[in-house]
C-alpha cells in the first residue's frame, strides 16, 4: 500500500512490488496478480484501516456536526504526520492521477469517493434532523462541497502545505456550514 501511496500506479513497477514485497516475480503473480489488482488490494486495504474508521467518526452522533467535520478534514493529515507514511489521502491521490480513465480502478476509486461524500450527507441530514444544521440547509451540496475540500486539502498536505496552513483551510470551509 504505502509504495503505491508514494509512488502513484503509473510510477511504481512490478520490479518495485518484487523489491516491496521480497517475492519473485511469479509468485508475486500467483499469489497477489497483477500491477492493478495489487493495487486494487492495496486500495482495499487502505479502505478497510483508514477509511472505514474515520467514516465511523464523521458519523458518530455523540461528536457535534462541526467537531465532527473538522475531524474528518483534518484528521487524515494530522494522523500521517511523523508516521512514515506519505501525506495527503491514498484515494484523493490516485483518483488524481487515475483521472479519465475508464477501468476497474478508476471505477474503484469513484466508489470510494462516492462512498466518503454518502458519509457526510448522512451525518449533514442527521445533523439537520436534530436541529443541529438549518432546516434550509442543502445538505446534498454542502455534502459535495465537504468532499471537494477533503480532496483540495488532502492534495495541499500531499505536496507540504505546513500543518498550520492546512488547519486554516479547514477552519475556512467550516465557515461555510449555514448559520441559523
Amino acid at each position: 500500500m504505502q509504495l503505491y501511496w508514494d509512488k502513484g500506479f503509473e510510477r511504481t513497477s512490478m520490479a518495485d512490488l518484487v523489491k516491496a514485497t521480497g517475492m519473485a516475480k511469479p509468485g508475486l503473480y500467483a499469489n497477489l496478480g497483477d500491477k492493478e489488482q495489487i493495487f486494487q488490494q492495496a486500495l482495499e486495504h487502505y479502505d478497510e484501516t483508514v477509511v472505514c474508521p474515520m467514516l465511523e467518526k464523521l458519523l458518530s452522533p455523540s461528536t457535534p456536526l462541526k467537531e465532527a467535520l473538522r475531524q474528518s478534514l483534518s484528521g487524515m493529515m494530522h494522523s500521517l504526520r511523523g508516521s512514515g507514511l506519505p501525506m495527503g489521502c491514498f484515494v484523493i491521490n490516485s483518483t488524481f492521477e487515475c483521472t479519465g480513465e475508464k477501468d476497474r480502478i478508476s471505477e474503484y476509486l469513484a466508489q470510494m469517493n462516492a462512498k466518503r461524500r454518502d458519509a457526510y450527507l448522512e451525518r449533514l441530514d442527521h445533523a439537520k434532523a436534530d436541529g443541529e444544521l438549518s432546516k434550509g440547509a442543502d445538505t446534498l451540496a454542502l455534502a459535495n462541497f465537504f468532499t471537494g475540500q477533503s480532496a483540495a486539502i488532502g492534495a495541499m498536505a500531499r505536496s507540504g502545505l505546513p500543518l498550520s496552513e492546512l488547519d486554516a483551510m479547514v477552519e475556512v470551509a467550516l465557515s461555510a456550514l449555514p448559520e441559523d
